[in-house]
């Protein structure tokens, strides 16, 4: 005899879920990512003993809500049944409160979940409004689910709050990250920067710009004379070198690129050397060499472009002095 198909109960309810939301707020997901670390560094962990590590006996729905908000942050991510913090995560639990590379981190987070980014810039020009109405709001365009929205609002408001952004305004939009081409502030003369390189932070300290080639594609930084790529630098803070004589503005042509026998990690770009002469009173010479000599053509340019630069010296000291004469 054929089964009989069972009819669905007359009261039963078609389940009404949320868009999808970290379960946990930034603050609690960091302290969690926190515990992992102190456990196992920067391993990668076998994912119940992640769970273990961040308090939760086994795989039920609560850690695994807890694990997908890690992951909508940006904080780890998994591979082959591994955990492991990303690059994001390490800087804000390597290093210590108040540094700005973990502060950056932080409000990278903030803004990753999407129904997180779409909140902010959809009340970005006016600010958040009370919690009543963003209630509403949620319940009735975003079409959450009455019981939960609560518990989101709360996680919300305390991720602004934990990453410095309760002013909204702060926040770049993303119709403008787009128009960026989601590149960061390019360094400039002054700009405190960061270098990561292979996926690795190179600066155990931010660093300051002190020179930048023509084209923009390499910058010199405090304490060296060797080229960094620009697109490898983060912006930590915009400023400008105190004091003007420390201003270095690199005019060269672009380094050629290395070959693939010269590329090293202790060889980015070539290096640049300063020479200064005091001649006599106030009048002195500086010149900027940028790489090493290739062939003897580059010696016997160095040298043409000297002799110019003395005929244009020679023929200014002669016009000053007929001018001199006649007065």
């Amino acid at each position: 005899m054929a089964e009989q198909p069972v009819p669905p109960k007359k009261d039963q309810k078609p389940r009404h879920r949320s868009p999808n939301y970290p379960g946990i707020g930034l603050r609690a997901a960091v302290g969690k990512i926190d515990a992992l670390y102190k456990a196992d560094g920067l391993a990668a962990s076998p994912k119940l003993a992640a769970l273990k590590h961040m308090g939760y006996e086994r795989l039920h729905s609560e850690a695994a809500r807890t694990l997908s908000a890690l992951k909508s942050f940006g904080l780890v991510e998994e591979t082959n049944d591994r955990i492991k913090l990303t690059q994001r995560g390490i800087e804000i639990v390597a290093r210590p409160q108040g540094d700005p590379i973990r502060e950056k981190a932080i409000k990278e987070c903030a803004v990753s979940p999407d129904i997180y980014q779409l909140i902010m810039e959809e009340y970005r020009p006016t600010g958040l409004p009370s919690d009543a109405s963003l209630k509403s709001d949620l319940i009735t365009v975003r079409k959450f689910n009455p019981t939960a929205v609560d518990g989101f609002v709360q996680d919300f408001r305390d991720t602004l709050e934990f990453a410095g952004l309760s002013d909204l305004k702060v926040v770049e939009s993303k119709q403008s990250q787009e128009k960026n081409g989601g590149q960061t502030v390019l360094p400039q003369i002054g700009s405190l920067v960061q270098w990561e390189s292979g996926g690795q932070i190179q600066f155990t300290e931010p660093k300051r710009v002190r020179g930048l080639t023509e084209d923009g594609l390499w910058a010199f930084v405090d304490g060296s004379d060797t080229g960094l790529p620009v697109k490898e630098l983060t912006v930590v803070s915009v400023g400008t070198i105190e004091k003007p004589a420390e201003r270095i503005a690199v005019v060269s042509p672009a380094p050629k690129p290395l070959t693939p026998e010269l590329a090293s990690p202790s060889l980015v770009a070539p290096k640049m050397r300063s020479y200064s002469w005091a001649l006599s009173g106030d009048f002195s010479a500086k010149m900027e060499l940028f790489g090493d000599a290739r062939a003897d053509e580059d010696i016997d340019a160095l040298a043409e472009y000297v002799q110019i630069t003395i005929k244009a010296l020679k023929r200014s000291l002669a016009a000053q002095k007929t001018v001199s004469g006649k007065n």
